[in-house]
């Protein structure tokens, strides 16, 4: 159960991100085909302030940050600093703009409209989205987009391995990744580490609802078909790079596998549910955090720093640059 939980937690995140995800924070915060709704009272101002202090208090993965921002919002709504917010977009900003003030957490969101309206039931994709070539000198490339469950996934992962087995050099863009699921990365991960021992990739450290104790789900390295080792690998990252795509530049870093290039991630690290408050207003509230074996750490409201920062227009000019030995590679922090 635990390892369904915690996948459907990932899954809802990764696709929230993907409907609601822009550049302006002010559109990120509002669900699309949103029809238009009736203008908030304070009634329903009131109970939707208790419905996300009563999530911030019970569920946040870090218990005391919960309360206080549960705290700093119902300090505001006794002052009437929500009095004259009937727009429920607005609020939704507002309240979004705040939480993630107190908690420096990302993932951290209040949304007006169902991301899910209008849409089809969930289904498998079909599609995992590897872009697989070869580029000059013979070196590998794959963009790659999300991380689908593991179903679609891992064999897609076995196909481009596969394909780019035989590459001096393999460079796996991450600019647009915006997440999904934790098992995904662990295999992604597993073509470039000894296939003859398990490796300890990440964990999960979910906050149990209602108290302040705390479960771990772990995830290791697996069986692949072909392995990539012995040869140099580079991530490509950027300020789009988020979440599971966040986690897969990190652990391969942390582990001296790959060699990051780019500017530095967005810092989402703690996945979590979308929770209904009641007049088409919804709430995510982190539920979980990541925990990286090495560095006891994760890339949350920091984002994954480069080894050797590049611009946009360069990141992938520089990777090339490395690989075909141009210039001279970093040692992986």
């Amino acid at each position: 159960m635990l390892h369904r939980r915690s996948s459907f937690l990932i899954a809802c995140i990764a696709t929230i991100s993907t409907l609601v995800a822009t550049p302006s924070m002010a559109s990120a915060e509002v669900a699309p085909d949103t029809a238009q709704s009736a203008l908030l009272d304070q009634t329903t101002v009131r109970n939707v302030i208790g419905g996300i202090a009563i999530k911030l208090r019970e569920d946040y993965v870090f218990p005391d940050m919960g309360m206080r921002a549960a705290d700093v919002l119902e300090k505001a709504l006794g002052e009437n600093a929500y009095a004259g917010v009937t727009d429920p977009a607005q609020f939704a900003l507002q309240l979004t703009e705040q939480l993630r003030a107190i908690t420096n957490d990302s993932h951290m969101r209040v949304i007006f409209g169902s991301p899910f309206r209008n849409q089809p039931p969930p289904a498998m994709p079909e599609d995992a989205g590897f872009e697989v070539k070869r580029l000059d000198g013979n070196i590998g490339y794959i963009h790659l987009a999300r991380f689908v469950p593991p179903e679609v996934f891992n064999p897609a992962a076995d196909d481009a391995m596969r394909s780019l087995l035989d590459t001096a050099a393999l460079i796996i863009d991450m600019r647009n990744n915006g997440g999904g699921h934790p098992a995904s990365v662990a295999y992604l991960a597993s073509f470039f580490l000894d296939p003859g021992k398990p490796v300890h990739i990440n964990d999960l450290i979910w906050r149990n609802p209602g108290t302040s104790t705390f479960r771990t789900e772990s995830f290791w390295s697996s069986r692949t078909p072909v392995s990539y080792l012995g040869k140099p690998v580079y991530v490509l990252v950027g300020p789009k790079t988020y979440s599971a795509g966040e986690e897969f530049a990190y652990d391969l870093q942390a582990l001296k596998r790959a060699t990051v290039v780019g500017e530095k991630t967005r810092g989402g690290a703690n996945p979590g549910g979308l929770n209904d408050l009641g007049s088409d207003l919804f709430v995510v509230v982190p539920t979980g955090r990541a925990e990286n074996p090495i560095t006891r750490s994760n890339w949350g409201g920091v984002g994954v720093h480069p080894d050797v920062q590049a611009t946009p227009e360069a990141t992938q000019e520089t990777a090339m640059a490395l690989a075909m030995g141009q210039l001279v590679t970093p040692m992986p922090r």
